[in-house]
């Protein structure tokens, strides 16, 4: 098990953090603010400077829900995870890593993603074990520390891999049935991972489970034109609210016009400015672009679909040239991503 070689700033931050923790409870409005005014301390970065600087802003506000989400998460959710999952996004990914990435796009130019999408072929699983384990060493080799997994069939089978990576933060994508209580017992042992439930019928049992096992999770969905009316008036922020995810995640579907995915973010962005709702609600596809547009020069947002194919903000590139399963994460964001 490789281990970046904790830095002083690393095991200052750590234990913060969690000291901070254990004053939330009692204090959640000071103990909050407290923390964002050490992360500007801390934070060195262009990324993490503006991120502070508008979570000092936000939290001006002293009716923020923001302020009972923060008191609700330090509360229920296990203080490891928390702060496992907290280092190795907020510090690993977003400083370190972001770091390391600006240097190579600039030595090597060519850009590349500050998180990685995988949809996760399940045969490729079974048949090649090493195969996206081996993808993870090649993403940190280039500075990426946070990877989002979209998986079908037992989720069980991929926690060994966010094991060996203890530095990067694992944010998982399941639907309900999948959150069975054998995979809860699993991953309530894995401290560097966030499970998000695709919101449906399914979805409030799932979360009700990972809530009782003191787990971090999120709930998802993937809208298409059908929705538009249900999320622009808050029915669908609103119904997911009782099941206290720390966030929301909006995808817009492939089918999706341009016009409507932009009022879908103005939506989004309009909610958290607002502050009344006790959830982070994010567009994954815009918001992901706009961290990357900070860490780095070149704006750029990577995954791989199921068939190992280059999945770009643009959408899927069908060519060999782009695939995985036939080429190492680095050539193809150089072919792909060249400055």
């Amino acid at each position: 098990m490789h281990s970046m070689k904790k830095d002083m700033t690393g095991i200052l931050v750590e234990s913060t953090i969690r000291r901070t923790l254990k004053n939330i409870q009692e204090a959640p409005e000071r103990a909050t603010r407290n923390l964002i005014d050490l992360g500007l301390q801390f934070s060195s970065g262009r990324f993490q400077t503006r991120l502070f600087a508008q979570a000092q802003k936000m939290l001006q506000n002293q009716k923020s829900a923001y302020y009972d989400l923060v008191k609700h998460v330090a509360a229920t959710v296990d203080h490891d995870i928390l702060t496992t999952f907290g280092i190795n996004l907020g510090y690993n990914s977003c400083t370190k890593g972001a770091r390391l990435i600006r240097e190579i796009e600039e030595r090597e130019g060519f850009n590349i993603p500050w998180a990685l999408t995988l949809l996760l072929n399940g045969e490729k699983l079974a048949a090649e074990p090493d195969f996206y384990p081996s993808v993870l060493r090649q993403g940190t080799a280039l500075g990426i520390y946070t990877y989002l997994f979209f998986v079908t069939g037992d989720p069980a089978g991929v926690l060994p891999m966010a094991e060996e990576e203890p530095d990067c933060a694992f944010l998982l994508f399941l639907h309900g049935a999948q959150v069975s209580d054998a995979f809860v017992e699993k991953v309530k042992r894995v401290k560097n991972v966030m499970i998000s439930v695709f919101a449906d019928g399914a979805m409030p049992e799932a979360c009700k489970k990972l809530r009782e096992a003191k787990l971090l999770y999120a709930v998802h969905y993937r809208y298409a034109e059908q929705d538009k009316a249900r999320i622009l008036s808050g029915e669908w922020l609103q119904a997911l609210l009782p099941e206290r995810p720390a966030f929301a995640f909006l995808r817009a579907d492939f089918s999706c016009a341009v016009q409507l995915q932009e009022e879908i973010y103005r939506y989004i962005t309009a909610v958290r400015d607002g502050q009344q709702f006790p959830v982070v609600l994010m567009d994954l596809k815009r918001d992901a672009l706009a961290i990357d547009q900070v860490i780095s020069d070149g704006e750029c947002l990577a995954g791989f679909d199921a068939d190992g194919n280059l999945s770009t903000y643009e959408g899927i590139k069908q060519d060999e040239a782009y695939s995985i399963f036939h080429h190492p994460l680095e050539e193809i964001l150089r072919g792909a991503y060249q400055k």
